[in-house]
């Protein structure tokens, strides 16, 4: 039995959102919801079931209602004037309106909802396993540590995404009461349990052998390594990301990010889309050049004429579009008018003066155009080698090994980029601006930006709060969504601009 996505909202919304956020009379019956034990009480259906998770995962990575492009705007990794992102991105920076009938409410309430329904089935799994429900398969092998583990795994990347999204979120496990209506608690403290079922997951597999169903997230033939290597992957992303200022990522325990960054996936992780059940938007309308162009914050760090520097020293009212000359074989080919690997030239912008000439580019990102093309069909990634590397480089420098942090940097940067080897020579400092040429942080910093750009979902946000870079006035987290305040009987408050809290300064 298939169990829908229907009926996964209707777990989702029943035992999760409703118990946690709404002051309901629990006494009343309601004739349409399932019940939960009788729906899941055939092992074959819950493994079932647990399989869906990482879907609604993906979809709080992917999706076109989610954040993933007004982070990125933010991040000023993608420019664009239509829609939310206008709203968000547009400078001088201006408040998040979080009331619930803002038009773009769905933004929040898109991520929130996802992450917390992939919860929702992890735990309710983890709840069949405790009543000792037993998963052996026709081969006679018992899936139960195969099947925790998952779940375990699904727990902490879900709650950490939740903790770098927002300025706090509400912790449920399999053992939270959700009849006692728990409170939100703030991000480093939901990043702290995230952590703790990553380190949970890893321990289950080091201790035992198993293989995770490919239909679960088509396109990885995985074993109880690979996800171990996966696990620490995402607890390093997540641990380095938690910063909401230059301070905290100082602060950041660096040892235990290298430790699981050096644990790290080897191959780049992802999913095959099928373009029906299975999709990105982040990757496919992420490639549509009338939506989204590649903003100069990320690419004009590898010009070479001087045109970068002067449209920065440029009033931002009046800063326009500009042709990069480059060395760097991502950005453009052998002219400014060229194609390179990473990003083409796509020629003047299709963004209307009006809303701010600022937003302009002639170039944009093309590394997944054929999946774009192709009506996103095809294999696509959320976490990628390249992005561990680099956070493992990271790691090395402010741990002090400059070399390492070099090599590693040189992985993509002379490969990729066709650009002389980085030198552990002049180190510089964490607030350099981005550069393809200069100190080891500043090429640490402008490789990052090209090798995870629409490659992953709010990495390119954490990393620049963490750096100090946002430009003043931006998010450096979301508050919960109204419509989700109301429900809790909470006081809608707010984030971002010149003034407000919650911004980058």
């Amino acid at each position: 039995m298939k169990i829908k996505k229907t009926l996964l909202c209707v777990f989702f919304f029943t035992f999760t959102i409703s118990f946690i956020q709404c002051n309901i009379d629990l006494n009343v019956e309601n004739h349409n919801a399932p019940d939960r034990d009788s729906v899941l009480s055939d092992p074959d259906d819950v493994e079932t079931y647990l399989g869906s998770a990482f879907r609604d995962f993906w979809d709080s990575q992917t999706s076109y209602y989610g954040i993933v492009y007004s982070t990125s705007c933010l991040a000023d990794e993608f420019t664009c004037s239509w829609g939310i992102v206008y709203d968000i991105s547009s400078e001088p920076r201006t408040a998040w309106d979080n009331s619930p009938s803002y038009g773009y409410q769905y933004v929040t309430e898109s991520a929130w909802k996802d992450a917390y329904s992939a919860v929702s089935i992890a735990n309710d799994v983890m709840h069949k396993i405790a009543g000792g429900m037993t998963f052996v398969d026709s081969d006679g092998n018992d899936n139960a540590q195969r099947n925790t583990a998952f779940a375990k795994f699904i727990q902490g990347i879900s709650l950490g995404f939740l903790g770098l999204v927002f300025d706090q979120a509400v912790f449920i496990d399999e053992s939270v009461d959700l009849e006692t209506h728990p409170k939100p608690m703030p991000y480093d403290q939901i990043i702290e349990k995230s952590i703790g079922k990553l380190n949970d997951c890893i321990s289950i597999c080091q201790t035992h052998e198993f293989v995770i169903p490919e239909a679960w997230w088509p396109g990885n033939d995985y074993d109880q390594d690979d996800l171990e290597r996966l696990a620490h992957s995402y607890a390093a992303r997540i641990l380095a990301g938690e910063a909401r200022c230059p301070d905290e990522r100082f602060e950041a325990d660096w040892n235990t990010i290298k430790n699981h960054a050096q644990q790290g996936i080897t191959e780049d992780f992802g999913t095959y889309n099928d373009g029906i059940e299975w999709w990105s938007y982040l990757h496919g309308l992420g490639s549509n050049s009338n939506w989204f162009r590649a903003d100069y914050k990320l690419i004009g760090p590898a010009d070479t004429s001087g045109h970068y520097a002067d449209w920065l020293t440029t009033p931002v009212q009046e800063r326009t579009e500009f042709l990069i000359h480059t060395e760097d074989l991502r950005v453009t080919g052998n002219s400014p008018e060229s194609d390179g690997t990473y990003f083409g030239y796509y020629g003047p912008s299709p963004f209307r003066e009006n809303r701010g000439t600022y937003h302009f580019s002639m170039y944009h990102c093309n590394r997944f155009f054929d999946y774009y093309n192709a009506g996103y069909v095809g294999w696509v990634p959320i976490l990628t080698v390249a992005e561990i590397n680099l956070l493992l480089a990271e790691a090395e420098i402010r741990l002090g090994n400059a070399q390492a942090a070099a090599d590693l940097i040189n992985l993509t940067r002379v490969p990729n980029g066709g650009l002389p080897p980085a030198s552990p020579g002049n180190i510089g400092h964490p607030s350099d601006p981005r550069s393809s040429r200069g100190s080891l942080w500043a090429m640490l910093k402008y490789e990052k930006g090209l090798e995870t750009c629409q490659a992953n979902t709010c990495v390119a946000w954490c990393d620049r709060r963490g750096w100090g870079t946002l430009v003043p006035g931006s998010l450096i987290h979301f508050p919960i969504p109204g419509a989700q305040l109301e429900l809790m009987g909470l006081e809608i408050y707010t984030f971002g601009g010149w003034s407000g809290p919650g911004s980058a300064r």
